[in-house]
């Protein structure tokens, strides 16, 4: 170690074991091992992704009779799209202590660092898995009312005990808690009730929080409100801007979206045909819909399905072990995926060619400075962190659909 630091060592020796991230990522996530990574649009320093969408045909097209003026001459139309980057960061602290011992027992340092990366690792999988069906806006959770030191939410699936957290206006992303200078902790989940227990300055409800607000990862007293992902919720939709399209002036650029039941009333039953019909819009939109991603409650309505109509024999194991059903439409098999994050009551029926995680490059460590371990200011120990620049998105938005109210089983 003659002329190498310390700190040197400890990064050579963490790359050396885990080099960077992006092969342990994807084992355990259904929504993006099955989402193409593509990095072949990164343009203006990596800073934006910029694409042509064909959005026009050439209508300069006609049948004659004799002498009669031909077609005025038509053209394909074209809507450039693009895509803004978003900063993703994940980090971890060790003693100073440790860094002694680095040098004379190297497997001592590993083990204790394993344990770090590996927790941080399954939290960045499962943060990235939840946001491949967000909408952009970082939502956790929504406000429904509050009680001394406790928040009632719309659901605790995202919430644990530990996270710190910003309540949030939806419209503005303004901090709504009476302690805005400060950020809020979960001390306690109640599934049951779906209610938090809450540790901060709440203020008082209707003045401060109100029922609708936003519950946003916040951390260092900054939030994520407005900058995850642009997910599936925001992607398949038939209304809103998207990549600075708008389909209100092109309705081509819309996602086809379908209801069950009557929403705000009673949802509905899940049937082969509602399948069928939903990948025949999207197919008469030139989509073509390989993999249908539904919560579990949604996936079970689809086994009850498949036991009530015929026995079937088409499972399929995806990688890290997730296993899939194969929903026939269209002349093909369509894989039918349950994944624990993506909404209830709800399933995406995807064209998965046409969406990518657009970036510069996977998960890396941050060590432009010459070392990937920085001293935490006053006391004795250093963090590491990774860092990815990317956004989520698609070349074809009518490609996909969302089947929506179903009844859950």
């Amino acid at each position: 170690m003659a002329g190498q630091s310390i700190l040197t060592f400890a990064s050579e020796a963490i790359k050396l074991v885990y080099g960077d991230l992006h092969e342990q990522l994807r084992d355990k996530n259904p929504a993006l091992q099955l989402i193409e990574a593509s990095s072949a649009n990164i343009t203006r320093n990596g800073k934006e992704v910029i694409f042509d969408t064909h959005i026009g045909r050439n209508q300069g097209i006609g049948a004659r009779g004799v002498r009669e003026k031909l077609p005025v001459a038509g053209a394909q139309k074209y809507k450039q799209a693009h895509l803004y980057l978003t900063n993703l960061y994940g980090s971890i602290e060790v003693d100073g202590q440790l860094f002694e011992q680095a040098s004379e027992d190297y497997q001592s340092f590993i083990n204790v660092v394993d344990n770090e990366i590996n927790g941080l690792r399954k939290d960045l999988a499962n943060d990235l898995n939840r946001q491949v069906y967000g909408n952009g806006t970082g939502k956790l959770a929504v406000v429904t009312g509050q009680d001394a030191g406790i928040l009632g939410v719309d659901s605790t699936h995202f919430l644990q005990v530990g996270m710190t957290f910003d309540v949030v206006d939806p419209a503005t992303g303004v901090k709504q808690q009476g302690g805005a200078a400060s950020t809020l902790e979960i001390t306690g989940v109640n599934e049951t009730t779906k209610q938090i227990t809450v540790s901060g300055t709440l203020g008082t409800f209707g003045t401060n929080i109100n029922a609708g607000d936003f519950i946003v990862r916040s951390s260092n007293g900054v939030n994520s409100f407005g900058k995850e992902w642009t997910g599936l919720g925001a992607i398949v939709k038939a209304s809103g801007t998207l990549h600075d399209i708008d389909p209100t002036t092109y309705p081509i650029w819309k996602a086809t979206e379908v209801a069950l039941g009557t929403p705000g009333t009673a949802t509905g039953t899940l049937t082969e045909l509602a399948l069928i019909n939903l990948v025949q819009k999207v197919d008469k939109q030139g989509g073509d819909v390989d993999v249908m991603l539904a919560s579990p409650g949604v996936f079970n309505a689809y086994w009850d399905l498949l036991q009530g109509l015929r026995q079937f024999t088409n499972g399929a194991t995806l990688e890290g072990g997730q296993r899939a059903f194969s929903f026939d439409a269209v002349g093909k098999p369509i894989k039918f995926v349950s994944d624990y994050a993506a909404p209830p009551n709800t399933l995406y029926a995807l064209s998965s060619k046409e969406i990518v995680v657009n970036r510069k490059k996977d998960w890396s460590w941050m060590d432009r400075d010459g070392s990937m371990w920085s001293r935490v200011a006053d006391t004795d120990a250093y963090e590491a962190r990774y860092y990815q620049y990317s956004q989520l998105g698609t070349y074809r938005r009518n490609a996909h659909a969302v089947l929506s109210n179903i009844t859950e089983k």
